[in-house]
Formats: structure tokens, C-alpha cells, sequence
């Protein structure tokens, strides 16, 4: 048949053929996924949501009533929306069909989007506008049972995706313990199960892994143990959506009605038992991932509400945790350090607080929209066995203290803020341990009262700025450790202030 047409009809064919593979095929995990909708096709819908294969997305697909939606969906009824949802891990490919459909949203990951946000770039138009979920224990690292806290991981092989929120762990882990990413072998790999495979395979000493891959390197490699996770930084991966600036613009009301339909599903899915399990086989049958898996994602994830939005944009003055600006600013300098992302966009440039800003003033959101990521925790006073535990992690710092003085001055204060602080807020969920050191010189008895005098301090110091002072433990060493090195003199480097967390 093909062979009857005329020249101009097979070149017709050709294209048809070549428009619909080139936007209705691509590949993700080996799997093939269609129907993706272009031109008229996309305009059927009040957004077309592009999202990974992750548990972080199932209360979407469930109000949605699937991929498609439909007019029975809760979306439409409650909020009036109908949405295309597309499933899509081909990172590359999700951002091309964002660009070109105007109403697009594709997903965020902000700890790692400066490698993306580049003023010379081509995601200049984006503006994140809402964030939908935060990772509290479904990111991890592996470890093997030579690898016992974060300082072990010095000169080590470790297994990660560069550029994306498994680099960000890594890099604010290492932070935590004074180390940089030069300080160990990066072994960059795919993305996803590589990572883990790459682990199982015996090529590396730690991998940076999703759950459930966590679970299967804890069960198939023997002395493997979790060094650290989201869990004990539940605000460092977070997940958001990106729009064009022009499609907000234009579509104010509509964006409201989204931001209000998502963050009602998140609430239904969390607040109750039986809407938890229906949303996450909903999400199991659309996305073709088991089940089990997907039950067991989901616990390891805090889904945002509207207070956790607002918190995140700022506009709650109440709020002392990281922030979305606190969050990108800080990454763009690590990842700037490290040649990844050059000359990022500022966080004005690349988002837009008027929806939230809207909404915290009017919304019909009437279920529970009390913080859930961003919540704080209320720490109870260390028990003696916090007191004592193994540290997850030190940091040592020179604080120049006066002789036989334990007050700060400008300039430490300053330190505790560069230094500490930051750790301190993005380990959000753990103890702290602040222990004092110092040299082995005059009466021992006078530098273990003054060792823990400077160490209270430092405590003393973060409680004024922000922090709760049930989250520490303070300890004072005196000149234990310049002992212990036969150290004897002044030794600056046995005069320090360590900060280490503890994981329970």
C-alpha cells in the first residue's frame, strides 16, 4: 500500500510516523511509554504533570483518579481540574516536553536544581511555585561494616549519581563531619538501582541509594548498615513543581485550584489509615510498581501541606527551619564549588510565592493542613543512653577562646554560625553532642571544668539563636585527647569544640 502513494503522500506518512514517535515514545527503565500528549491534545487538560516513578507522587495519581483523570475524578468535583499525569524517569525527555507545552509542570528536586538554574541556561523561564514532598528516610547511605561513622568515608569509594539529591546528601554528610567531596572517590554511576547494584557488586565501600534499594543492600550484603538518611535530615530532598512564568501569569486562579487539589490529597493520604492504602494502590497499578514496595516508600515520606508551604516560602516569620531560599542558596554555592553549576540564577529569579502567598490568606482547603515536613520537633531532654551513644558524625572547629576564659566574641560567634549552625539546622532531626577540648597544659582538673564551660558556650550561643536546648549534649574533655596522642604543650589543634550528631 505504502508503495501506491505518491511522493508527497510517503513524505506525509514519514512525518506522521516521525512526529508520533518523537513525542508519544520514550524509554524509562527499560519500559516503553506512550501517549504522551502534544499540541491540541495537552490543551484538554488544565496542566499536564510530568513526574518520576516515585511513591512521592501517589496522592496526585489517586486524586486524579489515574493518569488521565477524568470528570469523577476528586480533583475535578472538589477542585474542578482535570489533569494529565506522565509518568516519566527519562529526566532529559521530561524536561523537554516541559519546554515546549506551556502548561507543564514538571518536578523538582531543589537541593539539586542550581546544576540546572543557570543564567545562561535554558530553565530561565521556570518558576518553582510549590512544594509537594519531603523526603524523610526513603534517601540513604549504605555503608559497609569498615565504614562505621562519616569520617570513615575519607578516601573511600562511594557510589552516587553526581548533580542530583543523592550528591546533596553525600555532600552535606561529608559537611557534617569537616570533609569535602574531594576528600573521597566519587564513582559516578546510572541513576537509581545502578547506584545500588554498583554497591552489591562490591565495587565501592558506601552507595547513596532510594528505598527500597536500602533494604535490599541491608539484606543481599552482609555487615551493611545505614550510615546516614533523610530521616535525620527530613527538609534536604524536597520535591516541588516548576511552571512557565508566563502559563502563572495567565493561569492564576487555575494554579491555585492545582496547588489546593494536591495539597488536599497529601492531607487525605496521610491522615487516614485506609485512604493511605487505596491511594498507594492507585499509585502501585498506574505506575506498574509493586505494591509492597510503594507501602513501604510511602512511610519513609513527609507529604507537604499548605503550612509546610508557607513555612517553606518564608512567609511564616515564626518558623526557624530551612527554607526553600536557605535550602537553594546553600546548594548553589556547593555545587558551584565543585564546577557543577556556574552563575545560578537567585532564588527570586527562579520562583514565584504568590500562589501560597494567596492561599495563606484564602483557601478552601478544609482538611488538616497543620506542618507536616517542616513541623519542628519537640526534643525531650537527652536520656543517659543519648548521652553516651556513638556519634553518627564529628566536626572539629578552632575556637579562639581568652586564656582560661570561656566567653565568646565576635568573631566566634561568627564561627558557630559558618561552622555549626547550618549543620545543626539541616540534621534537624538528631541530637547534638558539643564537646570541649583542650591542650595538655596546666592543671587537668581546671581544663575539665573549663573544657565543658567553653563547650555550654557554644550550646548556649545556638539556644539564642534559634535552637532547642533540649537537642543537646554538652561534655567537657579537657585534655583527653592530647593525652592520648602524648601530646604535651600548647597544641592550637587539641583546642577545639566538637560537634558531632547522634543518631537514636
Amino acid at each position: 500500500m505504502f508503495s501506491k502513494l505518491t511522493t508527497f503522500g510517503k513524505i506525509c506518512v514519514i512525518a506522521v510516523i516521525l512526529a508520533v514517535v518523537g513525542t508519544g515514545l520514550y524509554f524509562a527503565g527499560g519500559k516503553m511509554n506512550i501517549n504522551l500528549p502534544g499540541g491540541s491534545e495537552s490543551s484538554k487538560y488544565d496542566a499536564v504533570i510530568l513526574v518520576d516513578t516515585y511513591t512521592g507522587w501517589a496522592p496526585i495519581v489517586w486524586g486524579n483518579g489515574g493518569k488521565e483523570g477524568n470528570e469523577e475524578s476528586w480533583f475535578y468535583k472538589n477542585f474542578g481540574v482535570k489533569l494529565k499525569i506522565i509518568q516519566m524517569d527519562d529526566f532529559d525527555g521530561a524536561t523537554s516536553y516541559w519546554k515546549e507545552h506551556e502548561n507543564a509542570l514538571r518536578f523538582c528536586t531543589l537541593d539539586s536544581y542550581p546544576v540546572e538554574a543557570s543564567q545562561s541556561g535554558t530553565m530561565t523561564d521556570a518558576r518553582y511555585f510549590c512544594i509537594h514532598n519531603f523526603s524523610s528516610g526513603a534517601d540513604a547511605i549504605v555503608a559497609t561494616k569498615n565504614v562505621k561513622t562519616v569520617a570513615d568515608l575519607k578516601g573511600k569509594k562511594i557510589a552516587c549519581s553526581e548533580g542530583t539529591a543523592s550528591h546533596s546528601l553525600l555532600l552535606n554528610t561529608l559537611d557534617a563531619s569537616g570533609l569535602k567531596g574531594g576528600d573521597v572517590e566519587i564513582i559516578t554511576t546510572g541513576y537509581g538501582s545502578d547506584v545500588a547494584t554498583a554497591f552489591k557488586a562490591g565495587t565501592v565501600d558506601a552507595a547513596v541509594v532510594f528505598c527500597p534499594d536500602d533494604d535490599a543492600c541491608l539484606k543481599e550484603v552482609p555487615g551493611t548498615h545505614i550510615l546516614t538518611s533523610t530521616k535525620q535530615a527530613n527538609t534536604l530532598v524536597t520535591d516541588g513543581f516548576l511552571a512557565h512564568s508566563g502559563w502563572l501569569e495567565k493561569n492564576k486562579e487555575k494554579a491555585q485550584k492545582i496547588v489546593e487539589a494536591l495539597l488536599w490529597a497529601n492531607s487525605e493520604m496521610t491522615s487516614k489509615q485506609e485512604i493511605y492504602k487505596e491511594v498507594c494502590s492507585t499509585f502501585s497499578k498506574e505506575f506498574d510498581v509493586p505494591l509492597e514496595d510503594v507501602l513501604t516508600v510511602g512511610q519513609k515520606i513527609n507529604f507537604a501541606t499548605l503550612a509546610d508551604n508557607i513555612n517553606w516560602f518564608g512567609l511564616n516569620t515564626n518558623y526557624r527551619g530551612i527554607t526553600g531560599e536557605g535550602l537553594y542558596t546553600k546548594m548553589s554555592q556547593v555545587y558551584g564549588s565543585l564546577g557543577l553549576a556556574k552563575a545560578t540564577l537567585p532564588w527570586r529569579k527562579i520562583s514565584d510565592i504568590s500562589i501560597i502567598e494567596v492561599l495563606s490568606n484564602e483557601t478552601t482547603l478544609s482538611n488538616n493542613q497543620e506542618a507536616c515536613g517542616t513541623k519542628e520537633r519537640k526534643f525531650s531532654a537527652p536520656a543517659e543512653e543519648i548521652k553516651t551513644v556513638a556519634a553518627i558524625s564529628e566536626k572539629k572547629v578552632i575556637i579562639n577562646f581568652p586564656v582560661n576564659g570561656f566567653s565568646l566574641d565576635a568573631d566566634a560567634e561568627t564561627i558557630i554560625e559558618r561552622e555549626f549552625l547550618p549543620i545543626v539546622k539541616q540534621f534537624n532531626n538528631v541530637y547534638v553532642r558539643i564537646e570541649g577540648n583542650t591542650d595538655n597544659t596546666g592543671d587537668y582538673n581546671n581544663n575539665m571544668i573549663l573544657s565543658k564551660k567553653r563547650a555550654q558556650s557554644v550550646a548556649d550561643y545556638l539556644v539564642r539563636i534559634g535552637i532547642d536546648s533540649n537537642r543537646f549534649v554538652v561534655t567537657g574533655n579537657g585534655p583527653k585527647h592530647a593525652i592520648e596522642a602524648g601530646v604535651k604543650g600548647s597544641a592550637q589543634e587539641y583546642r577545639t569544640t566538637d560537634l558531632q550528631l547522634i543518631s537514636e
